[in-house]
């Protein structure tokens, strides 16, 4: 009985964890913390880095 009791409770707050977690998840952050053009400055290092070796 307890352990059973236990492996709910546990379910229970993982799904509690995993929704919690997709909801705060859904905007990565506010639209006024900067702007959102940035450039992706690794893709330009392995595109310079790819072009020299080739």
């Amino acid at each position: 009985m307890t352990t059973a009791l236990m492996a709910i409770i546990i379910i229970g707050l993982l799904a509690y964890g995993l929704e919690r977690n997709r909801r705060h998840s859904e905007r990565p952050g506010s639209r006024f913390a900067g702007s959102s053009d940035v450039i992706d400055r690794d893709i330009e290092r392995l595109s310079a880095d790819l072009r020299a070796r080739y």
